[in-house]
């Protein structure tokens, strides 16, 4: 194979059995990894598919929010290979309405899937990846965490995402590197019935190199980034998404008083307020 190779590498995808997930899966055992594939249910057709293609692949059903699960997909690729090598945390939901109105137990498996879900398989990853020296985990976050209507829930989870993927990478040593991806497809599985999509939306398998690349040696320089690639009429869009940053800051020797923060808002600061919601561009 020419260009970017997975060839020998060991790779767990969370939430394989469809959309995104399945993507991702597919493109990396097209470039020579080894995948082990995870979901709730639907695992042991996709490792089929691959195992058609040619590919080796091994299955584990279960839920990620159960940190058991996570232990497995590790130890699985521990036993069968010896070594962990890459990570995608795919695995996700994504409720929609006004949180006020939303089930307590929708919320809590939101948060228990989108956030701890990817704790706890990073956790068990960087466990083995910090040991052996090596490694590269890509989790999923989205453009939602600067804010959607009718997804709150979810937008805070993939915020939090970000906000791991940020903190691990100033955790792990040198050899092992974390990133994100804000990736949009349609196709997923995530929205609800009747989503309408636009043109320029694409299909999954045009997400699924952008994971092949960081998960690739030749992102070694690559690090606590998150990384969109969306569809735009005019093609496919690839950019890195800023970090939160802090503006700029006025300073009161005395202290600052209700009525001097109502003028400094009035006044200088009123320029630097940013505006809410993400952008559809």
């Amino acid at each position: 194979m020419t260009g970017i190779s997975l060839a020998g590498k060991v790779i767990v995808v969370t939430g394989a059995a469809r959309g995104l997930g399945r993507a991702y899966a597919a493109r990396l055992a097209a470039r020579g990894a080894r995948v082990v594939v995870n979901d709730v249910a639907g695992v042991a057709d996709v490792v089929e598919q691959l195992r058609l293609a040619g590919a080796t692949a091994f299955g584990c059903a279960g839920s990620v929010a159960d940190p058991d699960t996570a232990e497995t997909l590790v130890g699985t690729c521990l036993r069968e290979f010896g070594r962990i090598d890459g990570l995608v945390n795919n695995a996700g939901v994504r409720p929609e309405g006004w949180s006020w109105e939303e089930d307590p137990e929708i919320t809590r498996r939101t948060v228990e899937v989108n956030l701890l879900g990817t704790l706890h398989c990073g956790a068990a990853a960087l466990k083995a990846m910090v040991r052996q020296g090596s490694g590269s985990i890509v989790n999923v976050s989205s453009r939602a965490q600067a804010g959607i209507p009718r997804s709150a829930t979810y937008a805070a989870t993939k915020g939090a995402v970000a906000s791991l993927t940020y903190s691990w990478a100033l955790d792990v040593p040198p050899g092992v590197r974390v990133n994100a991806i804000a990736p949009q497809a349609r196709g997923t599985g995530t929205r609800r019935p009747g989503t309408v999509f636009r043109p320029e939306e694409p299909e999954p398998e045009a997400i699924a190199p952008l994971v092949t690349y960081l998960l690739s040696d030749a992102a070694a320089r690559v690090n606590g980034q998150v990384v969109r690639l969306i569809g735009r009429p005019a093609g496919m869009a690839l950019g890195v998404v800023k970090h939160p940053r802090g503006a700029r800051v006025l300073t009161d020797p005395g202290g600052w008083t209700e009525e001097a923060i109502a003028a400094a808002f009035a006044g200088d600061l009123g320029p630097d307020l940013e505006p809410v919601g993400a952008a559809t561009g």
